[in-house]
C-alpha cells in the first residue's frame, strides 16, 4: 500500500539575504574600474595594479552577475570567495586595512550559508 506523503513547506531563514550586502559591494566598486574613474585608477595603481584596473573590474562584475543567476549560484560563490580571498591578500601586501575583505567574506559565508545549508554538507 502507498502511502502520499505531504511535503512540508521549506522554511527560509531571514538571514539567507545577508549576500545581498558584499554583492552591492562588488558591484558598485567594479563600475568605477570599468568605467575607469580616476580615484579608482589612483587606487589601484597605489595597489601595483593599475595597469589591470579595467580587467579587474570585469572580473569582479562576472562573479557578481554569475553568483545573481540562481542555477549558477554556488558556482558564483566560489569565485567571489576567491576574488575576495585575492582582496585580502592585496591589502595586506599593501599594508591597507584587510577588515573591508574579511567583512565581504563572512557576509558571504553567512548569507550563502542560510541561501543553501546543502552546499555545505559532505555527502558519503
Amino acid at each position: 500500500m502507498r502511502t502520499l506523503e505531504i511535503s512540508k513547506p521549506r522554511i527560509r531563514s531571514k538571514w539567507r539575504f545577508v549576500w545581498v550586502i558584499p554583492i552591492i559591494i562588488l558591484v558598485v566598486t567594479a563600475i568605477p574600474k570599468v568605467i575607469g574613474m580616476d580615484f579608482m585608477i589612483e587606487n589601484m595603481t597605489n595597489a601595483g595594479m593599475g595597469h589591470m584596473t579595467f580587467l579587474v573590474g570585469v572580473i569582479e562584475l562576472l562573479c557578481a552577475i554569475v553568483f545573481l543567476i540562481p542555477r549558477t549560484r554556488n558556482i558564483g560563490f566560489l569565485l567571489i570567495v576567491a576574488y575576495t580571498g585575492g582582496i585580502i591578500a592585496a591589502e595586506w601586501v599593501a599594508h591597507e586595512p584587510v577588515i573591508p575583505g574579511v567583512l565581504v567574506m563572512i557576509l558571504m559565508w553567512i548569507g550563502m550559508r542560510y541561501e543553501n545549508p546543502k552546499f555545505f554538507q559532505i555527502r558519503k
